[in-house]
């Protein structure tokens, strides 16, 4: 064995001084472990910081064209603090930073787009982050004097990593000069700059039926959702908007609470909830590939779950759903989605292919997501949470 050892440390020397060699085995390995292994040598440095080898790594792990999200960051929408959140690990347990190295008290995501987050801060800006590598890029708006007259203001993110390394911002702005009048102005990483008022669109006062926040990234085109016959996207490349229907077929006789909107491997979906005595089903709905009509796919009943998870306390409020709230995500070894729905602060999901119910993540006894600001007589699920997927890579800023 000791004759061996001159002949191991060669090759290992020659792998550690061969830069292209270096490169394409670092290519392979795991993000969390890059991070680690940043360490080792003023060389892995180099090469591990390279923003030419970042984008390769990110690129290198896709599957069939599509990143696969590492984790769920949950959020509630109603009582939750801006800042407060829960992890729901997808592949293995990812300890999110939660923006401690942002020098701002209180930072509140808006959007998650393929590794990058689109946050606001109570500093009159915006951050573009990136978790893994706890970096930041501060954003304010454009210098414009018609920002001084904003009543209503809508920002959205665009990043695929996968065909550009650059990234770009839509703000959407209404002014109390021109009610119902929006401007839609775009920032570009690439140049570094705002261009403003590129698009200009008017709505009628009764017709407002369209959600400019919450815009869902899928196709290189952000996405609104809607409750009336039509939405919007705006085309990222083109830089034109667009619309696209939002009516859905019809498939409950009872009036809708809510919307949940987002997508999968190239795919919009919509889950429907609705207001009935017992509230624990929900119907979702699949954009055509065309755009040109929602599909009805499934009812889900989240009652068949306590049959595999007898624990779960479900339909507790007359009149409001018996969860929390839902989100379709891609499923890494299928190219059919699952359903994640919390419930009783469970973390459950429903795989379309098989039928059946699994157990994510349980958060665990004590103090739950959003329970804060609940009075005592009030239930979990009076919460309206919302599931921003987390892809963890090494995309520069």
């Amino acid at each position: 064995m000791g004759m061996k050892t001159p002949m191991i440390n060669s090759a290992a020397e020659k792998i550690a001084y061969n830069q292209d060699l270096l490169t394409q085995i670092l290519l392979r390995l795991p993000t969390k472990s890059l991070i680690k292994f940043k360490s080792v040598s003023k060389l892995w440095q180099f090469i591990i910081s390279d923003p030419d080898f970042c984008l390769s790594h990110t690129r290198h792990h896709h599957r069939n064209g599509f990143l696969s999200p590492t984790a769920l960051l949950l959020k509630g929408d109603r009582f939750s603090p801006p800042s407060e959140f829960s992890i729901v690990p997808l592949k293995h347990y990812s300890k999110v930073p939660f923006f401690h190295y942002i020098p701002d008290s209180h930072v509140k995501i808006l959007q998650s787009c393929n590794g990058l987050l689109l946050c606001e801060s109570y500093r009159q800006s915006y951050l573009i982050c990136n978790p893994t590598t706890k970096k930041f890029r501060r954003i304010y708006c454009p210098s414009n004097s018609a920002y001084n007259f904003i009543s209503k203001c809508f920002v959205s993110f665009a990043f695929d990593p996968l065909t550009s390394p650059d990234y770009r911002i839509i703000c959407i702005w209404e002014s109390y000069r021109e009610p119902c009048k929006f401007n839609l102005d775009l920032y570009s990483s690439k140049t570094g700059s705002w261009d403003l008022c590129i698009v200009s669109f008017e709505v009628d006062e009764d017709e407002q039926e369209i959600e400019l926040n919450n815009g869902v990234f899928c196709n290189g085109r952000i996405h609104w959702c809607g409750y009336g016959e039509e939405s919007l996207y705006f085309d990222v490349e083109k830089e034109c908007l667009e619309t696209m229907p939002m009516a859905l077929p019809s498939r409950m006789d009872a009036p809708e609470t809510c919307r949940y909107f987002s997508e999968s491997r190239g795919v919009l979906y919509v889950a429907v909830t609705y207001c009935m005595s017992v509230g624990l089903e929900f119907d979702v709905f699949e954009m055509a590939r065309d755009y040109s009509e929602w599909n009805w796919k499934k009812r889900v009943n989240v009652g068949d779950a306590v049959k595999a998870f007898p624990e779960l306390e479900l339909g507790c409020i007359e009149y409001y759903p018996g969860f929390s709230g839902v989100c379709i995500i891609g499923s890494e070894k299928q190219e059919e989605p699952m359903v994640v729905v919390w419930a009783d602060g469970k973390i459950i999901s429903f795989d379309f292919r098989q039928g059946a119910w699994k157990m994510l993540y349980d958060l665990g006894p004590g103090i739950k997501i959003g329970s804060l600001y609940l009075g005592e007589d009030d239930h979990l699920h009076y919460e309206l949470f919302h599931a921003y997927q987390y892809f963890e890579n090494l995309s520069c800023l």
